[in-house]
């Protein structure tokens, strides 16, 4: 392999990996959110004329990966902002193709989903049980650890009261017992 050729692969390998979704919605903007109309001209039945029909193409991006991408922008803190380069970020004129337009016809802000307030603003994101419980499990286990030393101190204590004394009195007495059993 030439020198040429490594210096090509490491510059490949070192470019950030852009999401086709991202590239076409820098490339498309909040229309590639949209479906598209699109015309087919298609003969009807046996006739030789062609008629023609509007059809409706899918959008380019779909919905689900668009708000997979625009909660990752929220939670790593680049929503608003897109950077081309590395592909990171959510630009918030995408918005207006996900969620439908934000302003009415003479320019005034309309009021968007009933005038409801978006759950994302309100609360955070759900997480798993384990992210949403530690707190409480960390409080848990200082408050366990506490107490532990004197648990540790009663279990020994404890321990040593219940084992047999010593002597040979109580050597023979014991002897004895296990003899009358049998």
């Amino acid at each position: 392999m030439s020198q040429q050729q490594i210096i090509q692969k490491t510059k490949t390998a070192a470019q950030p990996v852009i999401r086709s979704a991202l590239k076409k919605l820098h490339a498309q903007g909040s229309a590639a959110l949209k479906p598209q109309p699109m015309i087919d001209s298609t003969t009807s039945g046996g006739g030789s004329a062609a008629a023609t029909r509007q059809k409706w193409k899918r959008p380019v991006v779909s919905r689900r990966i668009a708000n997979d991408l625009r909660k990752a922008a929220i939670r790593t803190g680049t929503y608003g902002t897109y950077n081309p380069e590395i592909g990171v970020g959510w630009d918030k004129a995408w918005d207006e193709g996900l969620f439908g337009s934000g302003s009415g016809s003479n320019g005034e802000t309309q009021v968007v989903n009933g005038g409801k307030i978006n759950w994302m603003e309100i609360r955070g994101f759900k997480e798993s049980k384990r992210e949403r419980t530690r707190e409480s499990r960390a409080q848990r286990i200082e408050a366990l650890l506490n107490v532990a030393d004197e648990k540790i101190v009663e279990y020994r204590q404890s321990r040593r009261d219940n084992k047999p004394e010593v002597g040979i009195e109580n050597v023979i007495k014991r002897m004895i017992k296990r003899s009358t059993k049998k």
